[in-house]
């Protein structure tokens, strides 16, 4: 595999479950009620941002490093 796609694999799809999963176990913690449509935004807001902006970045940051 690529390491372009490696790293916008892990922009549009590992970074946005993890963060997901760490607001659920927050709220978890916090008493708050845990309601999965509510985290659906959130995750697919992170996975658009992945796609589009964090993911091309780091790969045109680790490109030009080389």
């Amino acid at each position: 595999m690529s390491k372009g796609l490696k790293v916008m694999l892990f922009w549009s799809l590992i970074f946005p479950v993890i963060v997901t999963v760490l607001r659920i176990i927050i709220d978890f913690f916090l008493g708050r009620d845990i309601e999965l449509l509510s985290y659906t935004a959130v995750f697919l807001g992170f996975v658009v941002g992945g796609i589009i902006f964090v993911g091309p970045l780091n790969y045109l940051i680790h490109k030009s490093k080389k």
